[in-house]
């Protein structure tokens, strides 16, 4: 399987078993890493691609003090 190019998250299987997909969220305070989590891989991928979807759409995980203006700005 090829590598995945940058900023398209990654999938990888945990010891626990399940598949993990990892990718990166603006804060307020800066970039975060963000997690999701399924049973088979292609669960977690269609995971990670709607999760990413949302954060490319403009929805804020972890608004924290962020004020109206700053969110007007992004």
């Amino acid at each position: 399987m090829p590598k995945r190019g940058n900023g398209e998250g990654s999938v990888y299987r945990t010891k626990a078993g399940l598949w993990r997909g990892s990718y990166w969220v603006a804060t307020s305070k800066g970039l975060k890493r963000r997690y999701v989590s399924g049973k088979t891989r292609q669960e977690c991928s269609q995971k990670l691609t709607k999760a990413m979807a949302d954060r490319d759409g403009g929805l804020v995980f972890d608004a924290g003090s962020l004020t109206v203006g700053d969110y007007l700005d992004r």
